[in-house]
């Protein structure tokens, strides 16, 4: 019994040698967080104004009922909503940033939105770019829920939804 016990724990720790060589965690985050190509390139070029309308009418079009919003020229959005629905819905805290081309968004941004979600007592937040995640962003655990859309991510979206950057 004792051989078995042995071998069995063996194996398993031979096993989890094998998965992390075989491909570690950052590779498939590198792909979601890395910066964009030429159709990223529309995005960047909206002026802060057409950003503010283009999240609005994002969120409008899921569902959420806009409660509040304040802009700046530099193209940051923070908005309030509700989200009617019965079992997942609440007030969500949206904050929406035009980022500077090859500057990533840090973990600094992730926590102060993460910080107001709590603090407003909110049931999710969502932070909306026009660029990319730093590689440390994804290895932040600890919060409330949140939801972190890339540039890329916000253009599948929009298609999605039918909704043009013009």
């Amino acid at each position: 019994m004792f051989i078995l016990v042995t071998i069995a724990i063996l194996a398993g720790l031979a096993l989890i040698l094998l998965i992390n060589r075989a491909s570690p965690p950052v590779a498939a985050e590198k792909a979601y967080y890395q910066p964009r190509g030429v159709e990223q390139q529309r995005l960047e070029r909206l002026a802060p104004e057409q950003f503010e309308r283009l999240c609005i009418r994002l969120l409008e079009q899921m569902g959420l009922i806009i409660n509040s919003f304040n802009s700046n020229k530099q193209g940051q959005i923070d908005i309030t909503a509700v989200n009617p629905q019965p079992i997942t819905g609440g007030e969500y805290i949206v904050h929406c940033v035009m980022a500077p081309p090859d500057e990533p968004i840090n973990s600094t941004r992730i926590i102060a939105l993460s910080d107001t979600v709590r603090a407003d007592g909110a049931s999710k937040g969502i932070f909306i770019t026009t660029g990319f995640f730093s590689e440390e962003v994804p290895k932040l655990v600890e919060g409330p829920p949140l939801e972190l859309i890339n540039g890329q991510r916000l253009r599948q979206i929009l298609g999605e939804h039918r909704i043009s950057l013009a």
